[in-house]
């Protein structure tokens, strides 16, 4: 753990939030943050992040900030560049232009590939709103990348393969696996300067994680291959621990002590006076819309343990129709397995009035888990697309990262005026309570 100091004379921790690598921070700051350079054609001053790449030559660097003029990400072997031809990957991010260069110079030779406006994506700066820009470096696959929000396959938006030479040739890009110092590049104020967050992967982007967990018993060698789905070895410790607490076969809605379960559940909701009705009802503008179908219900199931924002396991009660509102997850983990019909999970590159379409989706049915972590899925939001009468049930469990020591206690989310919003996970029963009253509400409706 390394104490540095940030632009606002504040101490903080490099701390590694996860068990993938994944590390965060701000800006050095003073002289320690200016890359020594001779350089006279750069136009913007370079300054050096206190973060390294674990794995020289690999890795994902991300910077998040409000960027109002063009920037750069540069990688280099040394912290003192000493000449405009020093070999180097820098990603510059502008308005109508991306470019990944392999020196500093504005020379045309400097380029290693360029996107240009009118294109049909999104590879430029977001002017008047805050975004995550990462570069991807793949010394293995020779692959760098670009994307904005989370490190992901899907999000990349330009990238560019660097060419092998063959035996009798020098190989032009050999330098690629000696980088390891990682810098910004741009003509920042000081007040911006205090705002840019930077977060680390000691990985390239390179295949994402399917959303659905398998059990191994059940894994083919056409899954991996097709990428479409995962075993929970693959995932976080704390994704395993509460998948072993929800994935058996028992954990299930119907048991035999209350075998019409759901059917009560589907008549209390849509029976007027029924205790799942009114609550519905009650809970109506809970994030700021007017509309009933933004509206669960949060059955809890045992208590906080504090490992958790909130009780760790909940049931939640998706109405047909009904949906949550965009919303993350305080960077925990968290597995989820559909106890009863189907619902449909929208995933979004950020946390952010303009991303409002979600760059991928998949349909959960019975029986069926997915999961979320701090760098993938973790911005979602659940849609029970069936009528009237057709519920959801699923079975959420969350779990900081064992390394978390802020332990945000909020789930956020984007209400009705596109304003960013906390939401402490509450409950609307407790499991054991919830059980006995819509039990004797199911039995008493033959009276």
């Amino acid at each position: 753990m390394t104490k540095v100091k940030n632009f606002k004379d504040e101490y903080f921790y490099d701390l590694e939030l996860s068990g993938e690598g994944l590390f965060s921070g701000r800006l050095l700051q003073g002289s320690d943050a200016l890359l020594m350079s001779a350089i006279k054609q750069t136009h913007h001053p370079i300054f050096l992040t206190h973060q390294e790449l674990i794995i020289h030559g690999q890795g994902t660097i991300a910077f998040t900030f409000q960027a109002n003029t063009s920037f750069g990400i540069v990688l280099s072997e040394n912290t003192a560049i000493l000449g405009a031809d020093e070999p180097v990957v820098c990603l510059e991010i502008g308005f109508h232009q991306t470019v990944f260069k392999k020196k500093l110079s504005d020379d045309s030779d400097a380029i290693i590939a360029l996107i240009e406006k009118p294109c049909n994506t999104d590879a430029f700066l977001d002017i008047n709103r805050v975004q995550t820009y990462w570069l991807s470096i793949d010394k293995e696959n020779r692959l760098l990348r670009f994307g904005k929000g989370y490190m992901l396959h899907k999000l990349v938006l330009f990238e560019a393969e660097l060419p092998r030479s063959g035996e009798a040739e020098e190989d032009a890009y050999a330098y690629i696996e000696k980088l390891k110092f990682i810098s910004l590049m741009g003509d920042f104020t000081q007040e911006i300067l205090s705002t840019i967050n930077s977060s680390f992967w000691k990985f390239p982007v390179t295949v994402d994680l399917p959303p659905v967990v398998t059990s191994s018993n059940e894994v083919t060698l056409d899954m991996p291959d097709q990428g479409t789905s995962t075993v929970i070895n693959n995932l976080s410790e704390e994704c395993g621990v509460l998948y072993g607490n929800v994935a058996g076969q028992r954990v299930v809605l119907n048991t035999p002590d209350f075998p019409g379960f759901a059917d009560a559940i589907n008549y209390s909701i849509i029976t007027k006076g029924c205790m799942l009705y009114e609550k519905l009802k009650e809970k109506k503008g809970e994030f700021g819309h007017s509309d009933l179908n933004e509206t669960y219900l949060r059955i809890t199931v045992g208590v906080n343990k504090g490992n958790s924002p909130g009780v760790p396991f909940v049931l939640e009660i998706w109405p047909g129709g009904h949906y949550s509102p965009i919303h993350n997850h305080s960077n925990c983990n968290a597995i989820i397995k559909v106890l009863h019909g189907s619902i449909q999970c929208n995933w979004y590159r950020g946390l952010s009035a303009y991303e409002k379409e979600p760059y991928d989706f998949c349909e959960l049915k019975k029986d069926e888990v997915t999961w979320l972590n701090s760098r993938q899925f973790q911005t979602h939001k659940l849609h029970n697309i069936n009528p009237k009468g057709e519920m959801c049930a699923t079975i959420q469990c969350y779990m900081y990262d064992t390394n978390d020591i802020h332990h945000y206690e909020y789930f956020d989310y984007i209400d009705a005026d596109d304003t960013l919003q906390h939401f402490t996970p509450n409950s609307d029963w407790e499991f054991g309570e919830f059980k006995v009253e819509l039990k004797k509400e199911w039995n008493s409706r033959l009276l």
